[in-house]
């Protein structure tokens, strides 16, 4: 239904069944909008009349373009919300990452606790790629073998630094 002395600016259907359309009316000189609901039912006034401004097709568009920026928004602010608290890497390098880093490297490793911690440090350094290009199958062993999360990035920092002395050793050819 038309909202009198409005304009029909545009709709989309309100709920995932599409049985209700939220519509907007603007006033002609645009300061002011208003929001109607309407149920879609083929025998309600309302709905026919909100047909002769907008047709299916068109509904269906906007539900889904309303539905896209309505998850975009909401993107957004997790990753503000996320980022504010610190809950998000990025890119820089706060006094909260050294802490971190100090604390997991330092305190007593408690097997329950920072068993999944030291798999995942084991699968990420194994992903660097001084790692991946040793041939050092001793110290890869070692590796897998850590006990302890220190454990782990001594062997790889063992194994990054053998790299870097090859590297340095080959003959430069002019």
């Amino acid at each position: 239904m038309a909202i009198p002395g409005h304009e029909f600016l545009t709709a989309h259907f309100s709920n995932n069944e599409r049985t209700m359309v939220e519509s907007y009316w603007v006033t002609p000189d645009g300061k002011e909008t208003r929001v109607e609901y309407v149920e879609a039912n083929p025998e309600d006034t309302a709905w026919k009349k909100l047909l002769t401004h907008i047709n299916i097709d068109a509904l269906h568009e906007n539900t889904y373009q309303h539905i896209k920026q309505q998850n975009a928004a909401f993107e957004e602010t997790v990753i503000k919300y996320g980022k504010d608290r610190g809950l998000l890497y990025t890119g820089e390098v706060s006094m909260e990452l050294y802490e971190t880093l100090i604390s997991l490297l330092f305190k007593p490793f408690d097997e329950k606790e920072d068993k999944e911690k030291l798999f995942m440090t084991k699968l990420k350094l194994f992903e660097v790629d001084q790692i991946k290009k040793s041939s050092n199958r001793a110290l890869k062993a070692e590796l897998r073998k850590a006990p302890t999360i220190a454990a782990a990035i001594k062997i790889g920092i063992q194994i990054s630094e053998e790299i870097i002395e090859e590297v340095e050793e080959e003959p430069i050819e002019e």
